[in-house]
């Protein structure tokens, strides 16, 4: 049990090293035509909960170095307080990456507020919770962003969005399509990512939302599910977490994101954006 502490030890340490080294220039314009042109090869690149192997996740510091890194989307946890204000939380509660604890819902903003990130930072930004404009506005102009609704108000966000004007620059994500119903109801405009229960589930979804991303499982990743998705016009979101981004690690860099993208996939989640967009860049799959 040690060693295999020891080694997923090893493998964050390598992984936040080379994540912190990595960079490249980012464009808007040039990530958003790419997002649009669903058949070319470009295979992009999400950071999951931002670049969080050098960051806490969700914060300010870790959409920045996402940025920096040159990745084409974060992808960001909105949750609301018990004061109506919109934070950025993966979880429900503020334990894990916090010195406090508490559900999200059940306090305050001026209580998660106080609150320390748990991270070696000493800088307020890296060190505290930010509330959701606060990220949009560190993402405007810079970054695409999927937008996973947690339990936050879906007109709350969508007022934001529309404030910053931001529309184009946003995906919204929820499993429950009643949520993604809602976003289309207050701009029909806006862009959801449904994510597929089932493969027989998908031309409903590719009718309904006319989608340009859907979120697929491993479960049923199959060259059939993906013909279906590409010939309706949308790009094929699946992850990298766990298994492919520890063989990354370790070193594996062909064999872990290789099978994803032979299979199709033309979008990635990845707690390793910085590992991945080299592979891709090296592969000609990314500028």
């Amino acid at each position: 049990m040690k060693k295999i502490y020891l080694i997923l030890s090893l493998i964050v340490l390598f992984g936040a090293c080379r994540e912190s080294d990595f960079k490249k220039q980012n464009n808007l314009d040039k990530i958003i035509e790419a997002l649009h042109k669903t058949h070319d090869k470009t295979v992009l690149v999400t950071a999951h909960r931002a670049a969080h192997n050098v960051y806490p996740e969700n914060s300010l510091a870790a959409i920045k170095h996402t940025i920096e890194i040159g990745a084409d989307f974060i992808e960001i946890d909105a949750r609301h307080t018990k004061d109506g204000k919109i934070v950025l939380m993966h979880d429900s509660n503020v334990d894990r990456m916090t010195n406090g604890t508490g559900k999200v819902e059940k306090l305050t903003f001026a209580e998660i507020r106080a609150l320390k990130l748990n991270t070696s930072g000493d800088d307020t930004v890296t060190r505290r919770v930010p509330t959701f404009r606060e990220a949009m506005k560190a993402a405007r102009g810079k970054i695409m962003v999927d937008i996973d609704i947690k339990s936050a108000p879906v007109a709350a966000l969508v007022k934001i969005i529309k404030e910053l004007k931001m529309e184009k620059q946003v995906v919204f994500f929820e499993s429950d399509f009643s949520v993604l119903d809602s976003v289309k109801m207050l701009d029909s405009t806006l862009m959801v990512m449904p994510r597929a229960h089932s493969a027989e589930k998908l031309q409903w979804m590719i009718d309904r939302y006319h989608p340009v991303i859907i979120h697929i499982d491993p479960g049923f990743y199959t060259r059939e599910v993906v013909d279906i998705i590409k010939k309706g016009n949308a790009r094929v979101w699946i992850n990298a977490l766990g298994k492919a981004d520890i063989e990354a690690g370790l070193g594996m860099t062909d064999s872990a994101y290789g099978s994803l993208v032979e299979g199709g996939a033309n979008v990635i989640q990845t707690d390793r954006p910085a590992a991945l967009l080299e592979y891709l860049i090296g592969k000609k799959l990314h500028w």
